[in-house]
């Protein structure tokens, strides 16, 4: 099973870097995940079960490239769209053009909520209002990061919804359906999945991102993501199944005979020890050239080693530094709307 994280739309969610953990996570559970650069975006090149469009930033599909994806759902592949706070018009994209078609709408708003909430945070809503869906299976809350709510028609599910105190009220946050054979879901916080702060390891997030991509990739026998069984289901089961049996060994009726002893070795038969050499051979010496040289080359691989680290290290540092700059501007904003 594929799946293509396209990167055409200047996406804010990368594998490489933001989005490492979940591609990791995938690929543990048997996904091949790529990034996808073709451009235009062409049916001819959608070769993939799965296409994700992980938060676009200033970027418009063109006609013929929302006609490519519409075309690739109605051949029976999966559509992810996760989108932030704000919609279309904050991100300045047109992802609409593509969800309206299918009966969807993420809107121009932010998710925010006083009372439900991580780390004290409005911007962090915790949502616990979760339908019954093989995506939230093993679910029961998520928190969405500068999101915005979305808008299903009847022929969607909305699967997870804000608190009646929130703001929008009892509003879809994740929507998902099928369309002309198809699968499509729509998040409103890219953030959902992120390797940093408010991401992937908060409550239920990566359980929800492993059920969704099983779902949308119709991975299992029953045509639909079902999360991987909890401790304690494997536990119940192993409770349930009888250990198995130890072989039984007998002991052998008589002890083997023990070694014989230097004593009744006769003297002929003992080796005289070697002679001692006065002088170092020189395959000593060469031997110790040839360890030398291998010495330097693990080090150049170590060192090598290291640089990739490094490299990794700083796209990282990169990528958290940009989710809290993106951090601190939401919380900005909301403090400049509370004071007016």
């Amino acid at each position: 099973m594929k799946i293509f994280f396209d990167e055409t739309q200047k996406e804010r969610g990368k594998i490489n870097t933001n989005y490492s953990i979940l591609r990791d996570s995938l690929r543990s559970e048997g996904f091949d995940v790529e990034n996808y650069n073709d451009f235009p975006i062409s049916e001819k090149a959608l070769r993939c079960d799965v296409l994700v469009f992980a938060c676009p930033d200033g970027s418009k599909l063109a006609k013929n490239e929302i006609d490519a994806i519409l075309n690739f759902l109605e051949r029976g592949g999966g559509l992810l769209v996760i989108g932030n706070a704000g919609g279309d018009r904050g991100l300045r994209t047109n992802m609409n053009e593509v969800l309206n078609r299918v009966g969807i709408e993420m809107l121009s708003d932010q998710v925010k909520d006083e009372t439900n909430n991580e780390f004290n945070m409005p911007t962090h809503p915790v949502v616990n209002d979760v339908k019954d869906h093989p995506i939230t299976q093993g679910v029961a809350e998520l928190v969405i990061v500068a999101g915005c709510s979305i808008r299903g028609s009847s022929s969607m599910t909305g699967l997870a919804h804000t608190s009646p105190v929130a703001e929008p009220p009892t509003a879809p946050v994740i929507v998902a359906g099928e369309f002309k054979g198809g699968r499509v879901v729509a998040i409103g916080s890219y953030r959902l999945f992120s390797n940093y702060g408010a991401g992937l390891s908060l409550r239920n997030n990566r359980t929800l991102a492993i059920n969704i991509f099983r779902w949308l990739a119709r991975k299992d026998s029953t045509k639909a993501g079902i999360a991987a069984p909890t401790k304690k289901a494997q536990k119940e089961v192993a409770s349930i199944v009888p250990p198995k049996s130890k072989p039984v060994t007998t002991k052998a009726s008589s002890a083997a005979p023990p070694p014989p002893s230097s004593a009744d070795t006769p003297k002929s038969s003992i080796p005289p020890p070697p002679a001692k050499t006065a002088a170092v051979s020189t395959t000593s010496a060469t031997m110790s050239d040839q360890t030398v040289v291998q010495e330097i080359e693990r080090l150049r691989a170590d060192i090598s080693a290291m640089r990739d680290i490094i490299a990794r290290l700083y796209s990282d540092t990169l990528g958290y530094l940009q989710e809290m700059k993106e951090e601190v501007r939401i919380m900005s904003d909301y403090i400049r709307s509370k004071e007016e």
